[in-house]
């Protein structure tokens, strides 16, 4: 069985956002939300400065924490594919259940899901997610986003083969999950972000990063969590 995931080379990305455009219109996201996002910060003083950018999208867990929420405060509409992918189930989220019902599953799902990847659809009320597209996984073809980074900063593929071209970058480069967790097997991971440098855990609530935060505190030079293979064998079985 795959393991689908996807490795995010940093030093390709020239912020050109047309991951984010690929992404809204194959999957039909409003204004205001997104399943992926470019997020940026700048460094240093005038005339030294640099412009750094850092690819955010659902972490795809291998013990993803909002199935879990989803699970014990609702009807489990959160759940993993055998190959490693995260969906909502939104019609099983839906029928005959309250709003109330509704909002206190989703809510706990949201909270518990440390990439913040999770949001609420401004015009249908539903939750959405990035879902590595998986309906083109289905069909053969790559995300929306892959397809179209003009860079190739971003590189799919099975993990659970080691000739797959993501088995070889993550083993070839310095690859890190992007956000510190329990769970360090998770299926996107991160190339030369900032030399290794960056705290994945600096970046929330969707907004662009200030360049001040290194003065403040806020956004530390502390390294995020080794990335290690995902086992196999743990996915989709709610372990």
């Amino acid at each position: 069985m795959a393991r689908y995931g996807m490795v995010m080379d940093m030093r390709r990305c020239i912020g050109c956002h047309a991951c984010e455009v690929a992404c809204k219109v194959e999957n039909k996201v409003p204004l205001g939300v997104w399943r992926t996002q470019v997020r940026y910060f700048e460094k240093g003083k005038y005339p030294n400065t640099r412009r750094y950018f850092f690819l955010h999208i659902c972490d795809q867990c291998s013990k993803p924490a909002c199935v879990e929420a989803s699970r014990n405060n609702g009807v489990g509409a959160f759940y993993q594919t055998e190959d490693g992918v995260v969906l909502i189930d939104l019609k099983k989220l839906t029928q005959g259940r309250t709003k109330k019902q509704i909002e206190t599953e989703v809510q706990a799902a949201i909270e518990a899901c440390h990439a913040e990847a999770i949001f609420v659809d401004p015009i249908t009320g539903l939750p959405g997610k990035c879902t590595f597209c998986y309906h083109r996984l289905q069909a053969g073809l790559v995300p929306a986003c892959v397809q179209t980074c003009v860079g190739r900063a971003r590189v799919f593929g099975d993990f659970d083969d080691p000739n797959s071209e993501v088995s070889r970058l993550a083993a070839q480069h310095p690859a890190r999950a992007m956000h510190p967790s329990e769970d360090a097997d998770v299926g996107v991971v991160y190339l030369y972000q900032e030399g290794n440098l960056m705290d994945g855990g600096a970046m929330p609530g969707f907004r662009q990063i200030d360049p001040q935060d290194f003065e403040t505190g806020k956004l530390s030079l502390n390294t995020s969590p080794s990335w290690r293979p995902p086992r196999p064998g743990r996915f989709g079985t709610g372990e």
